[in-house]
């Protein structure tokens, strides 16, 4: 059961960028979320609990495949869920492990950001 959701600075900085081209997007994410606190277990996965999800942003009208992906990471007590990085496909295709991994640095240093500061 997932007791806490974090996003990763570099979250909330793609998903304000990603906003200003998909207007679709933060209700698009709203489904994607609650799908995961559902089903956490969604997508790819990629390495040290770390997957890839994919999300549709409706605006773009080319579905979950030529939409974007969500970089999410549960942690070892699967409580936590952490958003790590949300990009669309079409800017790139995969993300380095090495980006990821700074990012988790950050996000461990206590680095992150609620929900709230989404809007």
């Amino acid at each position: 059961m997932i007791k806490e959701i974090r996003f990763s600075k570099d979250f909330i900085r793609s998903f304000k960028r990603l906003k200003k081209r998909y207007r679709s997007l933060p209700d698009d994410f709203k489904q994607q979320l609650l799908s995961l606190v559902d089903n956490p277990l969604q997508g790819d996965e990629l390495y040290d609990g770390m997957r890839k999800v994919r999300i549709n942003f409706t605006s773009k009208r080319k579905g979950k495949r030529g939409g974007g992906r969500l970089i999410i990471r549960l942690t070892i007590s699967d409580t936590c869920l952490s958003f790590l990085y949300i990009y669309d496909k079409s800017d790139m295709g995969n993300v380095a492990e090495k980006f990821l991994d700074e990012i988790i640095l950050e996000m461990d240093r206590g680095e992150f950001s609620l929900l709230t500061e989404l809007s």
